[in-house]
C-alpha cells in the first residue's frame, strides 16, 4: 500500500514538473516573440525617422491678409452707398474698371474715398482689392551674394537697394529656378496658374534664409526683421495677401516633397489667390540648406 502511494506521489510530481517545464518554455517563447516584435517596431520607426529626416528636414508655414489700399470695380456699374447695406441711399455710381482708394473695411463692404472727397461704401461683390505699385525707390536690403551660387556665412559690405519688382528668373540661382519649376508644376497639376517671380520678393526671401543661418534660429519671426509680413512691408513689398514657407533640407527636391506633404505648406503653394513668388535658398545651417518661399497676391 505504501509503495502504491509513493508511486502515485512520484507520478503526480513528475506530471507537475513536466507541466512547469512546458509552461516555462512557452513563456520564454512568448517573451522572445514580444522582444522581437518590439525590436521590429523600433527598426521600422527608426527607418521612418531616417526617411522623414532625409525628405522632410524641418519646415513651417504662415499666411496673412495685408492692408487693402485700393479696389477696382468689377461690376458693369457699382452703386456707392451711404452705409453698409443695399437699403441705404446711393451716393453715386462707378463704372467697371474704375479704381477707388480704400479708407477701411467694414464686414463685406469697403469704405472708399470718392472723387468729391466724400466717403461711400461699396460691396465686395462689386469690386476686388488691387495693388498699386509705388514709384518711389525701394528701401535698402542687406547685400546679397551673387545669386547664381549659394554661399555660407555672414555677408558684409554696403547694402544695395532691393531689385525692382521684375517678373523673370534671370537673377535666380539654379537651385531657386529648380524650386520655382517644381512649385509651378504642382500648381499646373491642380489647374492653377503659374506664379510670377518677383525679384524684389526673392531678395527679401534670401535675406530671411541667410538671417536664419547667421543667427541660428528657425522661425517665421526674425529677431532682426520681425514677422515675414513686417519684413515685406519694411522692404516696400505691397500685397493683398501674403504667405511664407520655410524649410531646412539637403536638397531642393526633398524640401519640395516635404512641403507638398504638409497641409499648411501645400495650402500656400496651391493658394489660388497668390500671384507672385519669391524664393531664397542659402547654403548653411544644421540641415545643409535653408529655404524661404514668400508668396503674395498682387492683382493689378
Amino acid at each position: 500500500m505504501r509503495r502504491r502511494i509513493a508511486t502515485l506521489t512520484l507520478f503526480v510530481l513528475l506530471v507537475f514538473a513536466v507541466g512547469c517545464a512546458q509552461d516555462n518554455t512557452q513563456s520564454r517563447q512568448n517573451q522572445q516573440q514580444n522582444n522581437q516584435a518590439q525590436q521590429n517596431q523600433k527598426n521600422q520607426q527608426s527607418q521612418r525617422n531616417v526617411k522623414n529626416k532625409a525628405l522632410g528636414g524641418i519646415e513651417s508655414s504662415i499666411s496673412q491678409m495685408g492692408n487693402i489700399e485700393k479696389v477696382r470695380i468689377i461690376s458693369d456699374k457699382a452703386n456707392i452707398k451711404t452705409g453698409v447695406s443695399n437699403d441705404t441711399a446711393t451716393l453715386q455710381s462707378q463704372n467697371k474698371n474704375s479704381t477707388l482708394d480704400v479708407v477701411s473695411q467694414v464686414g463685406d463692404w469697403f469704405a472708399v474715398k470718392l472723387p468729391n472727397n466724400k466717403i461711400g461704401f461699396v460691396s465686395q461683390e462689386d469690386c476686388k482689392p488691387i495693388v498699386s505699385e509705388d514709384k518711389t525707390p525701394a528701401p535698402a536690403a542687406p547685400q546679397q551674394a551673387t545669386p547664381q551660387e549659394t554661399t555660407q556665412g555672414n555677408q558684409g559690405g554696403t547694402a544695395p537697394k532691393t531689385p525692382s519688382a521684375a517678373t523673370n528668373t534671370a537673377t535666380l540661382s539654379t537651385a531657386e529656378q529648380q524650386m520655382i519649376k517644381l512649385v509651378n508644376e504642382a500648381r499646373s497639376q491642380n489647374n492653377l496658374p503659374a506664379l510670377k517671380v518677383d525679384t524684389s520678393l526673392s531678395s527679401v526671401a534670401r535675406t530671411k534664409s541667410q538671417d536664419m543661418i547667421d543667427n541660428n534660429y528657425f522661425s517665421h519671426n526674425s529677431p532682426k526683421y520681425g514677422s515675414p509680413f513686417d519684413m515685406m512691408k519694411s522692404f516696400g513689398i505691397k500685397y493683398i495677401q501674403a504667405g511664407e514657407n520655410i524649410a531646412g533640407n539637403q536638397s531642393v527636391a526633398n524640401a519640395h516633397n516635404s512641403l507638398m506633404n504638409s497641409p499648411g505648406h501645400r495650402k500656400n503653394i496651391l493658394n489660388p489667390e497668390f500671384t507672385h513668388i519669391g524664393i531664397g535658398i542659402r547654403q548653411g545651417g544644421p540641415y545643409g540648406n535653408m529655404f524661404t518661399q514668400m508668396f503674395i497676391s498682387k492683382p493689378q
